[in-house]
């Protein structure tokens, strides 16, 4: 669309945010370290002005989307700002569509419907502090999610705790009426061990029951990974010294079509230089756990990584300066 067709409509362009250029087209913003976020792509970020009625109908979606999506990003952004500063899962809010409507009515002054919302949500992407890929849904996380950092708050307390205990628990600190039968159903999706099971088993190392076999990354090995819904590890040959112990585990990732990702990383394409320039010195060996709980559960073993040894894997820190 050329400028003078917007001029002989009347229709002005202005910018709703300052902008940084990035070659992910599908990300709306990064989170930066001090917790605020960057939006970086100006055609998101676009709003038309016109003054009678537009003559270019095209005009009219292209600013309700644009617009409502930075509105609802900026909405999140105040209601999980302890979450984004932190970057700790125990911030982490439970938001329903009724906040996000409830402050947007007194930021905005504007329309706004929760099938809007869900659209929203499910379609805008953004890249976290560790440079992780997430769906802006993420930051308005589910019950069971929230519950499950909890429940994890009280074994880091009480390690060896029932899930009767749990339940207690939940109900006294967190004012959390669930049943017995939930908490259970909890630690089974995210792979917390019972009781017993705890008293002998690592929290990182218990994922090795879900994990499937180790493999060289070649054609022949994921070929048959065709949409499938995973998180992953990268593995080296030799061991990496972290902070606490030593592990082959280079890299951590979620992704909803598996071979597509891993065959980006056969190929050299990774999410850093760093990570590039790794992928070309080095041959690489791969693992994962199907499942569609995987943005979640990429967290989750992020987090239960960082206490086992001491820090983020080698190819997972700070990929977004490297």
């Amino acid at each position: 669309m050329l400028d003078n067709d917007l001029d002989k409509s009347d229709v002005k362009i202005v910018y709703l945010n300052r902008y940084s250029g990035s070659r992910q087209l599908n990300e709306v913003f990064t989170v930066q370290n001090n917790g605020e976020i960057k939006f970086l792509h100006k055609q998101n970020l676009i709003k038309f002005i016109y003054s009678n009625k537009c003559q270019i109908n095209s005009l009219i979606n292209i600013n309700i989307k644009n617009q409502k999506t930075y509105e609802v990003i900026r909405v999140i952004e105040i209601l999980q700002k302890k979450f984004l500063r932190s970057n700790d899962l125990k911030d982490l809010k439970k938001i329903k569509h009724d906040d996000i409507l409830r402050l947007h009515k007194i930021l905005f002054n504007s329309f706004l419907s929760k099938p809007i919302i869900s659209l929203i949500l499910n379609n805008t992407n953004y890249r976290d502090r560790d440079n992780s890929v997430f769906k802006l849904s993420y930051l308005t996380p589910k019950n069971h999610f929230i519950n499950y950092i909890k429940i994890k708050l009280i074994l880091s307390k009480y390690p060896y705790s029932t899930d009767k205990f749990i339940k207690e628990e939940l109900k006294k600190k967190y004012c959390v009426n669930i049943s017995t039968v939930q908490v259970f159903k909890i630690r089974t999706k995210y792979f917390i061990p019972n009781r017993f099971e705890r008293y002998v088993s690592n929290n990182y190392k218990r994922f090795e029951l879900y994990f499937s076999k180790i493999e060289f990354l070649n054609n022949d090995n994921i070929c048959n990974l065709y949409n499938t819904s995973a998180v992953y590890e990268l593995i080296s040959i030799s061991k990496v010294d972290y902070n606490y112990s030593q592990s082959t585990t280079i890299y951590i990732g979620s992704t909803k079509n598996l071979y597509k990702r891993l065959n980006e990383y056969k190929n050299n394409k990774g999410h850093s230089l760093k990570m590039r320039n790794y992928l070309e010195d080095n041959l690489l060996y791969f693992r994962f756990i199907k499942t569609d709980n995987y943005q979640h559960l990429e967290t989750v073993l992020l987090h239960e990584f960082i206490s086992l040894y001491g820090e983020m894997p080698l190819l997972n820190i700070n990929n977004s300066k490297k």
